[in-house]
């Protein structure tokens, strides 16, 4: 985490995984503009730093930095937030306003909802109705 918070980021995910007996340290950042390259690098080269000095996995380990990706799917209140004024395709579970995929840009972010502005107006998704979202690429 203070890798991280010096690129002034937010941790996004963070999985270890195999690759056959190689251990994959997979750290997934961000931040309300977009995290860089050379961010990604400066926090790869000092968890790969901090993880050779503890040998937490021997030798056998590999770190990945990445920003989420557009096509990342938008699930908690954190992932909607981090894509406020920007596009989204949403569908639901349920209709809201008598459709059940909208698309526009969010506007708001609460615990249990959130606002898009669609071409028309703006509505309120409750977040348990919504099936998947992802932002759209202009």
């Amino acid at each position: 985490m203070p890798y991280i918070d010096e690129v002034a980021a937010e941790l996004v995910e963070l999985r270890l995984k195999h690759r056959g007996k190689t251990v994959v340290v997979d750290i997934i950042a961000d931040r309300p503009n977009g995290i860089t390259i050379g961010d990604c690098a400066f926090v790869n080269k000092k968890v790969d730093r901090a993880l050779e000095k503890r040998q937490w996995f021997g030798e056998d380990y590999v770190v990945e930095v990445a920003s989420p990706g557009l096509d990342r799917p938008l699930e908690t209140p954190k992932d909607f937030s981090r894509v406020i004024g920007r596009k989204v395709r949403i569908h639901l579970l349920e209709a809201v306003e008598g459709k059940v995929e909208h698309h526009g840009d969010i506007m708001e972010v609460k615990e249990d909802k959130i606002s898009i502005k669609t071409k028309d107006k703006t509505i309120s998704i409750p977040l348990k109705i919504i099936s998947t979202a992802v932002q759209m690429i202009e």
